[in-house]
């Protein structure tokens, strides 16, 4: 039987660190795994849902047309079976206007006056639907609502099912639900402190004799790490309540004294994972150069910390559910990383999955040049039987699938025949440029289509300083491709897996690993 993880990624911060792990699934770093997701925030317009939710498409996509059919693998890409939930609270009842108090009876005095004594004016009239807009106070409360409110609602939606899985997961043992989300922000901070009462609360509406008491919560306590423009005068007199980033840091700090001192809290999670950076030199990029508080336009470039907030969750699910009950209020874990902000493997998974980090991330970065690369496409070739002496027919909607991925991951050529940056360069961006994220430079230097033609990514994966620079290759005359191509027809199918395009990946995942040495290079 597969083992299920539980993944709840919330707010805009949170689709970021799911995007992140879902790239760590695609990696191959949950063999054997079924991973259930639950995408919550109040904006599912929002730009970054969008991102992610096409990602995740494209991954279930690649694993096949028919979900029931998928299962997990081992030792290749895309391993793991991963299964999709969202939700977004029910404002229809705000008479559209979107209001807290049109939600809440102004008509009882008691209500009223403490609604007035807690919350300003503002705060009770300015629009809900893109999220708490760093208001926790007001988001807390509204949240477990909601949640309540729409499994009374319908008891057959995402939540309700997402809920249900966690249950039907607890008969058979202790269940490991990680979530996802900042603490400095809206929906986020709002969400991580509510979430395992919320749920508890639900399932009692769902089902009133059952408990979710033998669930096991962690959570990302993502402090702040970006900045974005700030809200010029007209714009705050315009939505009276907005999020800015001048704020973040007193926010997050006040957040953990919350996090340090509130006892329920404190016992109904398992593990906490600190993370933020020293400052906040990370400006997002906005159209316009103005505050978006959500929608379509939001979608903010990816940053290191979320893969350390991915790999975050990949730390909770491998620790033994023993150790996970042997203390009885959540501990606390943080990570440092080199004076010099230089990022190695280690930094984000620590030195016992170090070499396994190293070459499934590697398999992946060489899988998107072997998919998206004109004149490679290993995948578009062989599902047009154009590789002799491969007679494996894949199907074109999966090859496409495939490379729609890659072009998510690392880049895509646009109609100008200019590079494209995906989530691997943002990232690389994002801790400083040159050799201070993992890989060799040059990976990340090609701006155009001549420039990825003459790109030697088998001399060039690894820095010259790095661990695994012994594990580059040279091509010689040829290209890398025409080494690739010669190295994966001496490898031999899987025969443990049945799925055509499954044996094509994994054929091409081991070949990866032998041509980089991996094969013989031990951890």
């Amino acid at each position: 039987m597969e083992d299920k993880y539980f993944v709840i990624a919330i707010g805009g911060t949170g689709m970021r660190c799911l995007e992140a792990f879902i790239h760590t699934c695609a990696m191959g770093m949950y063999d054997g795994k079924e991973i259930t997701i639950l995408a919550l925030d109040t904006d599912l317009e929002n730009g970054n849902f969008a991102r992610v939710k096409n990602l995740i498409d494209a991954y279930k996509r690649i694993k096949g047309p028919d979900e029931k059919s998928h299962v997990s693998l081992k030792d290749t890409l895309f391993s793991a079976k991963i299964r999709f939930y969202k939700y977004s609270p029910d404002y229809s009842d705000f008479n559209k206007n979107g209001k807290f108090t049109s939600l809440f009876d102004y008509n009882k005095q008691k209500d009223r006056d403490i609604a007035n004594l807690l919350l300003s004016k503002n705060v009770r009239e300015f629009d809900l639907r893109h999220g708490y807009r760093a208001q926790t106070h007001l988001g807390s409360l509204l949240m477990y609502h909601s949640i309540l409110s729409d499994i009374r609602k319908n008891q057959k939606c995402d939540l309700a099912k997402f809920i249900t899985e966690i249950l039907d997961a607890s008969n058979n043992g202790m269940p490991k639900v990680f979530v996802l989300g900042s603490v400095f922000g809206g929906t986020g901070a709002s969400s991580i402190p509510v979430i395992p009462n919320a749920f508890n609360a639900a399932l009692q509406i769902i089902d009133p004799s059952k408990k979710l008491d033998k669930v096991l919560f962690g959570a990302t306590l993502l402090t702040s790490y970006f900045t974005f423009p700030v809200p010029d005068e007209a714009q705050r007199k315009n939505e009276k309540v907005i999020a800015s980033h001048n704020n973040f840091s007193i926010n997050s700090q006040a957040a953990m004294m919350f996090y340090e001192n509130d006892n329920t809290v404190k016992t109904t999670y398992k593990s906490f994972y600190v993370l933020g950076t020293e400052s906040l030199n990370f400006k997002t990029e906005q159209p316009g150069n103005k505050t978006l508080t959500g929608g379509l336009e939001q979608k903010n470039d990816s940053h290191f910390i979320e893969l350390m907030a991915a790999f975050a969750a990949f730390d909770f699910f491998k620790t033994p559910v023993t150790s996970l009950t042997e203390h009885h209020t959540a501990k606390y874990y943080c990570r440092s990383i080199d004076d010099s902000g230089k990022l190695e493997f280690t930094d984000f998974v620590g030195a016992n999955e170090e070499f396994n980090f190293a070459s499934r991330f590697a398999a992946l970065v060489v899988s998107s040049f072997l998919a998206n690369h004109p004149k490679a496409e290993l995948f578009s070739q062989a599902q047009l039987g154009k590789i002799e002496n491969y007679n494996t027919s894949v199907d074109l909607p999966r090859v496409t699938a495939l490379k729609e991925y890659m072009s998510m991951f690392h880049y895509k050529i646009d109609q100008n025949n200019n590079i494209e940056d995906g989530w691997l360069r943002q990232v690389h961006r994002s801790a400083g440029g040159s050799d201070k994220f993992l890989f060799h430079p040059e990976l990340f230097s090609i701006s155009t289509f001549k420039q990825l033609d003459k790109f030697d990514w088998g001399k060039y994966l690894y820095c010259k300083d790095n661990n695994y620079a012994d594990c580059n290759f040279s091509s010689g005359f040829s290209s890398p491709y025409a080494k690739f191509k010669s190295e994966f027809l001496k490898e031999n199918d899987s025969y443990e897996i049945v799925d055509p395009m499954e044996k094509l990946i994994k054929r091409s995942f081991d070949t990866t690993l032998n041509i980089y040495k991996f094969s013989k290079k031990t951890s």
